[in-house]
């Protein structure tokens, strides 16, 4: 939560010294705790009152229960006005950090609530505020936080199971304190409006730290402040439970036990390559314990213990070519880098998946099959893509039907048209949400992934090294591929997990996939 206090404050008066700290507030004589424990330290939530006396030059605390007062006597007026405001607005704090607000997740018109009685106190209070956009994040499962200027209002949307929506609004002249508030915990310079900023910040929230990475951007409006949150409890570690078909797991794991290698993913943003690489890091530390394994990663989302972990830092010079190579002085056995993105680094990756190493990485491409053209559009080799790379995963994330209100449920005519499919297609335990307060009556409740695995064939390799165009490696794909996407998909919506809306939204139509 919120920093109470900047720094610790002390206060001398002609017997006692008070000091005010994050935590609380402490009674000393001349730096000597009192014997009596009543007049020891107490926390903001217990103050009842400040009042100052200036003719006998006192400053009284109330502390509840049958505490005793506090009066420190002796204090410049200066100084007891300071100290009076400082306790003041901690205690005001500290009681709405009590709220329950803070301890469970509300819904959106009860955060819209909450938000606005924040708003309208005097002075506003942006710390809280942001503290509980934060916390309201994290308990709804949230996996992004964006805070939207507008010329009147400021509007909350979160990403809740990969769909972006409003919740909340306060007006616009808040908004830019809680921005302010924001990038001081991200920290980023809360003087500069014109540039884009980014920071990153580690929070407690009920019993867990999460991990913030801020993004602020300038707009007409004001400043544009994102939160990408990642709850490190909540991440999955176990290759089976990622959703992955039997076959395709199988394939992948004998890729994963190979020892030498390039085995690439590939998928829009968020469509969770991160976790499965972790996930695959985590499957390797534990089956051999005396591999030694790497990462070069912008940023490193998840600690994994026994693994070595590199950040990217390019205002030092540390790209992903630059800790690619001094990762590779150090004799890894299994290297993880975060994304491929030029020749550089490409070229380094691939060669070192054929000099011994096992190699992970993400290619930005559309398809399994696109990988390879998209190295080749960098400046990879084809004869280095086809000697190296090993296989490409392809994935999607679909949301998953609540287990608490799904029900039996046909697909609408429109959603079997507009996905390219019809009802013999979906033959089978078919359900759907009807929406209920589990999932914010969205009717889904988290997601899991779609997964199709394209081992690099000797017939595969051959086209990759004759250069042939992107349509005859889709068609080659399409015959060799371990699973696909919509076979997946379909698999999944005949099993109730999901719909074929779902489907729609993430894949488009079949017949243009």
């Amino acid at each position: 939560m919120s920093v109470l206090l900047e720094t610790s404050e002390h206060f001398a008066g002609s017997h006692y010294e008070l000091h005010l700290a994050p935590e609380g507030m402490a009674l000393t004589q001349h730096g000597v705790v009192p014997a009596d424990p009543q007049m020891q330290a107490v926390s903001y939530q217990e103050v009842a009152g400040v009042s100052w006396e200036p003719r006998g030059r006192k400053l009284s605390i109330a502390i509840g229960g049958e505490r005793p007062m506090w009066v420190i006597g002796g204090l410049k007026p200066a100084e007891a006005a300071w100290a009076q405001s400082l306790i003041s607005a901690a205690a005001q704090r500290a009681r709405l950090y009590q709220d329950e607000s803070f301890r469970g997740a509300l819904t959106d018109d009860e955060l819209e609530k909450a938000l606005g009685s924040l708003a309208e106190l005097d002075p506003p209070q942006a710390g809280v505020i942001a503290d509980l956009l934060l916390t309201q994040a994290v308990l709804r499962r949230a996996t992004d936080l964006h805070l939207q200027p507008g010329s009147a209002a400021a509007t909350v949307r979160l990403r809740i199971d990969g769909s972006l929506r409003a919740v909340a609004s306060f007006p616009a002249a808040v908004a830019q304190r809680v921005v302010g508030r924001l990038k001081v915990l991200g920290g980023m310079q809360t003087f500069q409006h014109a540039v884009a900023q980014t920071g990153a910040a580690v929070m407690s929230v009920a019993g867990r730290q999460v991990d913030l990475r801020f993004t602020v951007l300038p707009t007409v409006h004001g400043e544009k402040l994102t939160v990408r949150l990642f709850d490190p409890g909540q991440a999955l570690l176990d290759l089976d439970a990622l959703g992955m078909a039997p076959a395709v797991a199988a394939a992948f794991r004998e890729r994963l036990d190979q020892p030498q290698g390039t085995l690439l993913l590939t998928g829009p943003a968020g469509s969770g390559k991160t976790t499965t690489m972790y996930t695959a890091l985590a499957y390797l530390r534990e089956r051999e314990s005396d591999r030694s394994l790497a990462t070069v990663e912008e940023p490193v989302e998840l600690d994994l213990a026994g693994v070595d972990q590199t950040e990217v830092n390019r205002p030092v010079g540390l790209d992903f070519a630059e800790g690619l190579r001094s990762v590779l002085r150090q004799d890894p056995q299994v290297i993880m880098v975060g994304e491929i993105r030029d020749a550089e680094t490409a070229h380094i990756a691939v060669q070192a998946g054929l000099t011994g190493h096992l190699v992970l990485s993400t290619v930005h491409a559309p398809s399994a099959a696109g990988v390879f053209t998209r190295l080749a559009q960098i400046g990879v080799e084809p004869y280095l893509v086809a000697s190296s790379v090993t296989a490409v995963l392809s994935q999607r994330l679909v949301r998953m039907v609540c287990a608490e209100c799904g029900a039996f449920a046909a697909p609408s005519e429109e959603d079997l048209a507009g996905a390219g499919l019809t009802s013999a297609d979906v033959a089978g335990d078919l359900r759907g949400g009807a929406g209920c307060a589990r999932c914010e009556g969205t009717g889904y409740f988290g997601r899991t992934g779609l997964f199709a695995l394209l081992p690099v064939s000797r017939e595969m390799r051959e086209a990759v090294l004759a250069c042939r165009p992107l349509p005859e490696l889709e068609d080659l794909a399409g015959r060799e591929s371990v699973g696909g996407l919509w076979e997946d998909g379909l698999a999944k919506v005949r099993a109730g997990q999901t719909t074929v809306a779902e489907l729609r939204r993430v894949l488009g139509r079949r017949d243009l996939a």
